[in-house]
């Protein structure tokens, strides 16, 4: 509270008692008890500690005074006589700018209006010197409300509010947020029309260009920005207020970080090699897979990028080093690349691991004998080599590279499980989110192995130092080198790490799905952030994967002898002891498609009512029916697209070609060499388009005729001179129709009536988008005939591949036709949730 006083006081004194003389300091003061008495009682308790530290300063202000009882009283009661005050204190401080709070207290209004507003935001000022850094902003806004005392900005004080009918700072804001959306050229003219010309001219400049005819379109969109422009500068100290932080703005350069994983020799080729690069703005300690989500904020995400933005070095000298380690993780992927293990290494590979393991009687751990001597001579016994073979097992199994010492290893009747924790961003549900249609996730899903494996790693690791643990490593490099020399292999311990992702990724496995199952470091451009899976999912692919391996032993493997070592080395848990059902991890906002479509048939129903009350006579009807349509053109358009949620939603109709499904998108790009995509749209969205277009097109030529300015909104949307997406706002007083400003919170307000969530849900939704549990980016035979890809959801949704390059550029291997049968699935989606081609105009 002390250093609250001394701020305050320190600028007063600053800005007031160094300015004037004992006399001239008294008048000001007088000014300011009147203005601290004029504050009204309901925003006292919102300045309590400003309105105290003002009284008190005030009061022990007792100056010798040459002022007459009689002369205070009239000051108080009349206000200053600013231009004999002005004339006084001129001529010694030419520069009358830095006077701005001496200025503002001698120009007291005739209007209670005014004075009210002037005593509010004066409060509002001094509650931003308390802030700190808000010098600018509290000059500009005393001088506002100075120039509402005369002619400066006389013609803006109808349209503020009177401060004594609004009961908090919040109805304050909403009425002049309203304020500026209204129609205020038409409600002038209402008001006065016989002197309207007059007082515009009036003003000249100040509201409208000479070139400009008063009665026209052009004049009354001039005149509604300029006084909307006014307006705003009433809201800004309220923002200020509510945002109750410093009004500094700090303009940091952005640190990246090339985050590299843990590093692996290669003994083979003699190369280290690390993990993806990573690059971030920040690495974070809590936990999260993933070290950057992209269009995380909403109030980034409604920034739109250009080209013409210049690229930052530091982030060109990550790219190229994550260029040169992506292309060493793409080439691993290849199977005549010489970094990836063959199939026939690791099919010897894996026959030296059944020879040995199953060499072990990994049935006597845990047996109980009666006597000593019995578990003596029975219990479990093995050497370094063994313990090694284990080793390159597990990690030929599950792809991590410190699967031998984790601490996530729990042994169970259901088998070996290591605890698998994926936690990207949204994977946390916010208080404010409806968590009836957020993904109902388990905190972490398993991946599984067989259970002597288990028995016989946790018998192996009772007393594993740091240092067995580095011999026991140093023994896995040994069995590979005779390996090799033997067979005149060339496997290496990272080449067996990979195997696992080198199968899945040849078998068309979800890359997404891959980097979880493995818990791989992943890029700033991954699709991870967006993920969901399940539990089934990532056990189909252990599944599948350990059947390969089963293959690869070919005799050596008897389905028929379930009792042998070998057969139980290589026995993964009977499926439904996984307890896979209803078992997800990943985003929340993988949201629940029955929910979905309950909101879906909802709003449909809401926009149909409104095209049976479709009146055009009456234009609240119209616009009633124009915003439902709106909402539920935009809920549709999300899913179809993945548009990410930017300044103008969807773009233009001039974007999209509805002959042939065709779409343009540019929402913030991030490839290299692209500034925005095409994309198909399904066929039910282009009937909707049709639809919308057909209305516009009808109602927008007949407003057009009766001078109306929806009919001149509608033609804008039609020929793509304004977004798609646009909403209307409605002033009953002057029953004129103006478009609505959009930004997040509009858009975020707007449809929080159907689905309170982030605005980039639908983008979670699509990349988690599942079939009987298993996502539909990863090829399983009895699903498809045909795998989609997870390149082509990423090319969809506009991420760049591991180079950063678009997923279309020259070198790729995708169609354009890949895309097509993505709208044929997206339709199939859209319908099944409720989504249909609604016609607006009744027939």
């Amino acid at each position: 509270m002390d250093g609250e006083d001394n701020i305050i006081e320190d600028w007063l004194k600053l800005n007031l008692l160094e300015f004037a003389n004992p006399s001239e300091i008294e008048s000001l003061i007088i000014e300011l008890k009147f203005l601290k008495d004029t504050l009204p009682e309901q925003f006292r308790s919102d300045f309590y500690n400003e309105y105290k530290i003002l009284s008190t300063w005030i009061a022990t202000k007792g100056l010798d005074s040459t002022l007459e009882e009689s002369e205070k009283l009239k000051i108080y009661e009349e206000g200053i006589d600013h231009k004999v005050f002005l004339k006084g204190i001129r001529k010694p401080h030419q520069n009358m700018k830095e006077l701005y709070l001496v200025n503002f207290l001698v120009n007291r209004a005739e209007s209670t209006k005014v004075n009210t507003i002037r005593s509010l935001y004066l409060f509002l000022c001094l509650r931003m010197v308390e802030l700190s850094d808000y010098d600018s902003r509290i000059e500009t806004t005393l001088d506002e409300c100075r120039f509402l005392t005369n002619k400066t900005r006389s013609f803006l004080i109808p349209f503020l509010p009177d401060m004594t009918e609004l009961r908090n700072l919040q109805y304050i804001k909403e009425y002049l947020i309203q304020a500026q959306e209204n129609d205020n050229y038409n409600r002038w003219l209402n008001r006065s029309p016989e002197a309207f010309e007059l007082e515009i001219k009036k003003y000249k400049s100040k509201l409208l260009s000479v070139e400009v005819a008063l009665y026209s379109s052009e004049a009354q969109s001039e005149i509604n920005e300029r006084i909307a422009h006014y307006l705003y500068e009433y809201i800004l100290p309220l923002e200020n207020f509510f945002k109750d932080d410093s009004g500094i703005t700090r303009i940091t350069s952005t640190t990246y970080h090339v985050v590299s994983g843990a590093s692996y020799y290669d003994d083979t080729t003699g190369n280290t090699v690390n993990d993806l690069v990573n690059i971030a703005e920040d690495v974070s300690d809590g936990g999260d897979f993933e070290v950057g989500e992209r269009q995380d904020d909403e109030r980034e995400s409604f920034e739109q990028v250009l080209i013409t933005d210049p690229s930052n070095y530091y982030i060109d000298l990550a790219k190229a080093e994550g260029q040169l380690n992506s292309r060493r993780k793409n080439a691993m992927s290849q199977v005549t690349d010489v970094n990836s293990a063959h199939e026939d290494e690791i099919k010897i590979l894996v026959e030296h691991i059944a020879s040995k393991l199953s060499k072990l009687d990994f049935e006597s751990i845990d047996r109980e004998y009666e006597y000593e001597h019995e578990y003596e001579e029975n219990k479990f016994r093995f050497d370094i080599s063994q313990q090694s073979v284990l080793y390159l097992y597990m990690l030929l199994l599950t792809g991590i590279h410190d699967i031998y010492t984790s601490e996530q290893l729990r042994l169970g009747f259901n088998g070996y499980r290591y605890r698998l924790t994926f936690q990207p961003s949204r994977s946390r549900i916010d208080d404010d989110w409806d968590k009836s249609l957020c993904a109902d996730n388990s905190r972490d899903l398993y991946l599984f192995m067989p259970q002597p494996v288990g028995l016989m790693h946790v018998e192996m690791v009772r007393d594993t130092s740091d240092s067995i643990a580095n011999c026991i490593y140093a023994q896995a490099k040994v069995e590979l080198q005779e390996l090799n020399k033997k067979f005149g292999l060339r496997l290496s311990i990272n080449k067996i790490k990979n195997y696992l992702s080198h199968f899945l990724t040849q078998k068309s496995i979800d890359k997404a799905l891959i980097e979880v199952l493995t818990s791989s470091p992943v890029h700033h451009h991954s699709a991870l952030p967006y993920f969901n899976t399940s539990q089934y999912d990532l056990f189909r692919c252990q599944r599948e994967y350990m059947n390969h391996l089963i293959a690869l032993l070919g005799d050596k493997y008897d389905p028929d002898h379930a009792s042998s070592n070998i057969y139980k080395l290589f026995e993964l848990p009977d499926e439904e002891l996984t307890s896979y059902w209803d078992k997800n991890i990943g985003s929340a906002l993988a949201i629940n498609q029955i929910k979905l479509e309950e909101i879906v048939i909802k709003l449909r129903k809401e926009v149909e009512y409104a095209v049976e009350d479709l009146d055009l006579s009456k234009m609240n009807t119209i616009v009633s029916l124009h915003n439902r349509f709106m909402d539920y053109l935009y809920l549709l358009m999300s899913i179809a697209s993945g548009h990410r949620p930017v300044t103008e939603p969807f773009g233009r109709l001039s974007d999209i070609d509805t002959r042939t499904g065709m779409y343009f998108i540019s929402d913030k790009e991030v490839q290299l060499d692209a500034i925005g995509r095409f994309i198909y749209l399904p066929k039910i969205v282009c009937q909707q388009i049709d639809e919308y277009k057909k209305f516009i097109k009808i109602n927008g030529n007949l407003l057009n005729k009766l001078d109306n300015d929806l009919g001149h909104i509608y033609i804008d949307i039609l020929e793509g001179k304004i977004g798609l997406i646009t909403y209307l706002k409605l002033d009953v007083l002057t029953n004129t129709v103006t478009e609505q400003r959009l930004d997040s919170t509009f858009i975020k307000e707007r449809l929080s009536a159907y689905i309170l969530l982030p605005l980039n849900w639908h983008r979670h939704f699509i990349r988690s988008l599942r079939s009987s549990d298993i996502g539909i980016y990863s090829f399983e035979t009895y699903l498809s005939d045909k795998p989609l890809g997870h390149d082509v959801v990423s090319a969809w949704m506009g991420h760049s591949d591991e180079l950063g390059f678009s997923f279309y550029d020259r070198f790729s291997g995708l169609k354009r036709s890949d895309l097509k049968e993505f709208a044929q699935i997206l339709n199939e989606l859209i319908d099944g949730i409720g989504f249909k081609a609604i016609q607006l105009e009744l027939s």
